[in-house]
């Protein structure tokens, strides 16, 4: 499957999404819900006062390190904080469309 995603598809989504996110909102949220370590939170704020896109690209390295329930908690702390486009590039065919894409961005960055 990772195979037949061309790398610039999967670069033009990921753009979009560290565009959309605002990651302080979201680790936040992951750090409530236990996904996020104390430090984890505390280099995103950091980042998020000089680059926003810089912390979303940070928090997406952590998420993407993580096994898939950081991943779900990504997700949810997305949706909760409103962030329904960033929570739609993810999920818009569903959750089978948003565990494929965790894996393809994962093997990408990898």
């Amino acid at each position: 499957m990772c195979e037949t995603v061309p790398k610039d598809q999967i670069s033009r989504v990921y753009s979009r999404l560290v565009h959309k996110i605002c990651a302080n909102e979201v680790a936040a949220q992951m750090f409530q819900d236990g996904a996020l370590q104390q430090t984890e939170l505390n280099k995103i704020q950091h980042k998020c006062s000089h680059n926003d896109v810089a912390a979303a690209e940070y928090l997406l390295d952590i998420v993407m390190a993580q096994p898939l329930d950081a991943y779900e908690s990504f997700l949810r702390a997305l949706e909760r904080n409103n962030q329904i486009d960033a929570y739609l590039l993810l999920t818009y065919d569903g959750l089978l469309q948003s565990i494929l894409f965790y894996f393809i961005i994962k093997r990408h960055l990898s």
